[in-house]
């Protein structure tokens, strides 16, 4: 399936069975991405895992592992998918 996100700085389309789905995760800057990423080209972040409710640095650090286990299995399972459009 043909797929065409309007992001500043991104071009162009992909087809969801020629990408790979990574988790992408940055205890620094807070933040757990689910990004697809296509051969030679960047990471173009899709979705963010969020487990806590508050915007607090402290509730992000608490979840983080978690955050990150679940991002990796959700990358995986899509990885795996043979019947992708």
């Amino acid at each position: 399936m043909e797929i065409t996100p309007k992001f500043d700085f991104v071009e162009g389309s992909f087809d969801t069975k020629d990408v790979k789905m990574i988790c992408v995760q940055s205890e620094k800057h807070g933040r757990v991405d689910l990004c697809i990423k296509e051969e030679g080209s960047m990471n173009v972040s899709i979705g963010k895992i969020k487990l806590h409710s508050r915007d607090l640095y402290v509730d992000f650090v608490a979840t983080f592992d978690d955050a990150v286990k679940l991002g990796k299995e959700i990358a995986r399972r899509w990885n795996e998918c043979e019947t992708k459009e």
